[in-house]
């Protein structure tokens, strides 16, 4: 299966783009200073990751809006993301931009994590403050990361290596 991949783009000005591409599509979601569109996205994939079966988040934009819809369904997701005239409106008035059936949790929490990693790393946070005119999100990003790491399966943590606590021979 092709890894998920997620970006965040900060552009000038409080605006954001975004992209997602599961190796068969790729969705793009613009969102202005005017909602907390990176906060909500990464508590929303935090409640997924915590077990939420049906999480939104929305990206408040001028004009529109976009709305990722998350269903959980065991150890995988389904996501919608939709494109609303007004944000205000009901899911069923939106119309699907993208959609991925079955992504594991851990592919969406990993891809989300590694997109606003490397923003943190490639722009800095100071640069992303004064692109975004908010603060960089960085407690709600940790939050997602304690809570993929202590989700993970037991079959991904890494065997403990018993040799190093051997003897070393001169």
């Amino acid at each position: 299966m092709t890894p998920i991949t997620f970006t965040w783009t900060p552009g000038w000005a409080g605006s954001a783009d975004c992209t997602i591409n599961d190796g068969r599509s790729e969705g793009r979601a613009h969102a202005s200073y005017i909602s907390n569109a990176p906060e909500d996205l990464l508590n929303a994939v935090t409640r997924v990751v915590l077990g939420a079966r049906m999480v939104k988040a929305q990206f408040d934009g001028e004009p529109g809006a976009h709305r990722w819809v998350f269903h959980r369904y065991g150890d995988f997701v389904d996501i919608d993301l939709l494109f609303l005239e007004d944000g205000q409106r009901p899911d069923s008035e939106g119309q699907v931009i993208w959609e991925s059936r079955r992504q594991g949790v851990d592919a969406i929490a990993r891809a989300v994590i590694d997109g606003f990693d490397r923003v943190a790393q490639d722009l800095g946070e100071e640069a992303y403050r004064k692109r975004w005119l908010s603060p960089f999100p960085r407690t709600d990003l940790e939050d997602l990361r304690t809570a993929w790491r202590d989700t993970l399966p037991l079959a991904d943590v890494p065997p403990v290596d018993d040799s190093l606590d051997a003897p070393v021979n001169p």
